[in-house]
């Protein structure tokens, strides 16, 4: 038997599953963002600053927008193993990343990177900032900044100060206030904050300058010796402790964290994360809980964050020049 096909009805059948096939495609690039979880990736390991500012904005974007926001805590070589993670992420608002000064201005200073800190990050919203507390082991008995650069000076090289990576501000802090006070010491690098400060209290590092936040729970447990802090002036949530400025005048070291994404996001989604995160941000109970663990609340969004972080670019610069640090 010869079988006819009829040639219309072939080219109508061929165009009905082009279309058919199209559609989903179609629906897709029209879905609302966010249409999946967003993940907020973190450069250092759970339990520091930056992983708490983190996991902060996620339940309060999460309830704002919808969907959950989860956190992706990627340390490792001072942040920038995430860093880079994200600045080759898919530019579709799914993958963020809550940085700090370290993986935009310095790190990329002292380091051999893999990605532009300018070209590959769009900046979306900068939370808020905090200087440094000079947190040493209890095992030393220093109560004063003075009995720790007594004992340094006299000892060079002894003293093993922990920081979550070369270029950091864990490290340049440190580096900056020890060139100050004509100190020498040992660096030790670690994954992250929390891994330092665990082995100061433990009395396996001598000295680390932590954020503030780190070390307000053990302000007043006698396992820790706070010594100062890097603002320029004393902080209202440690009153008694003197800044590093009242010795060493001039001598101001704070850092950031603020949210960004990696280049050419989809404007839509860029408006309503800086949006949503302005809100956040200049909630009252949101503000308080920042401040309370010595967190300065900015809420500066993309053209003020992005002038911060250019000007910030020029100020370390002579300094990291000046301390001789080598691009590892």
């Amino acid at each position: 038997m010869t079988s006819i096909i009829n040639p219309g009805r072939r080219r109508f059948s061929l165009g009905a599953i082009t279309l058919l096939a199209g559609a989903p495609f179609a629906a897709r690039a029209e879905e609302p963002w966010p249409n999946r979880p967003v993940t907020i990736v973190v450069p250092f390991s759970p339990g520091g600053n930056t992983d708490l500012i983190a996991r902060m904005m996620a339940e309060r974007l999460g309830q704002r927008v919808g969907k959950p926001f989860i956190v992706d805590n990627r340390g490792g070589a001072g942040g920038l193993i995430a860093a880079e993670y994200v600045a080759r992420a898919k530019a579709d608002g799914q993958t963020l990343f809550m940085s700090t000064m370290t993986q935009i201005v310095t790190a990329p200073m002292t380091n051999k990177i893999r990605y532009d800190p300018i070209r590959d990050f769009t900046p979306i919203i900068n939370v808020g900032g905090n200087p440094f507390v000079l947190a040493a082991s209890a095992r030393h008995g220093f109560k004063t900044l003075a009995d720790l650069v007594s004992y340094g000076r006299a000892n060079p090289g002894a003293l093993n100060v922990g920081h979550a990576g070369t270029g950091g501000l864990t490290h340049l802090s440190a580096l900056l206030f020890l060139s100050r006070a004509g100190v020498q010491a040992t660096m030790v690098p670690y994954r992250g904050g929390a891994q330092a400060l665990a082995d100061v209290l433990a009395g396996q590092i001598d000295l680390y300058s932590a954020s503030v936040s780190e070390v307000l729970p053990h302000a007043n447990t006698g396992k820790l010796s706070l010594l100062a802090v890097s603002s320029a002036k004393r902080l209202p949530q440690l009153p008694d402790l003197p800044a590093i400025a009242e010795t060493y005048p001039g001598h101001t070291v704070e850092t950031w964290n603020g949210l960004v994404g990696p280049a050419g996001m989809p404007e839509p989604v860029l408006t309503r994360l800086a949006d949503e995160g302005r809100r956040i941000v200049a909630d009252p109970a949101f503000r308080a809980r920042l401040e309370e663990a010595g967190i300065t609340p900015y809420g500066e969004l993309r053209d003020a964050f992005a002038a911060r972080i250019k000007t910030e670019q020029g100020l370390w610069q002579p300094v990291i020049e000046a301390a001789g640090i080598e691009p590892q």
